[in-house]
């Protein structure tokens, strides 16, 4: 999943990609904002599932696809302004509030101080002999 992401940014950047993933969930699931009506049928329940994932922020990825599919697929949600968010949420990733960020994000892998002086191979200079 890092290989999709560059960083989960944090602090404010964090918070503004929270708020945009808050605001395109609800309006998958809402009337208001892009949405006239609700979704009918089985989109009610592609765009829930595609809101819980997005809100989340875990398989950000798949959350999109699902979102897209309602997009495209129903009337009352204008498609193009809508993709067009989800692609630019698709593309800034989910930040650093996300479940994403937790299973997925940036470890810190700290040697023991036994093995922060030790060096793996001979030092330079030195050939062993024969």
């Amino acid at each position: 999943m890092q290989l999709l992401y560059a960083t989960f940014p944090d602090r404010t950047p964090g918070v503004g990609l929270l708020l945009l993933r808050l605001m395109l969930a609800s309006m998958l699931v809402w009337p208001w904002g892009l949405r006239t009506t609700l979704p009918q049928g089985d989109l009610l329940g592609w765009a829930w599932m595609a809101a819980l994932l997005i809100v989340l922020g875990s398989l950000l990825p798949l959350g999109i696809l699902a979102a897209l599919f309602v997009a495209c697929l129903d009337p009352g949600l204008q498609g193009w302004p809508a993709s067009g968010l989800l692609f630019g949420l698709l593309l800034l990733g989910p930040g650093a509030y996300s479940v994403d960020a937790i299973l997925f994000g940036r470890r810190v892998v700290e040697l023991p101080a036994s093995q922060r002086g030790r060096r793996s191979g001979p030092a330079r200079g030195d050939h062993p002999k024969e």
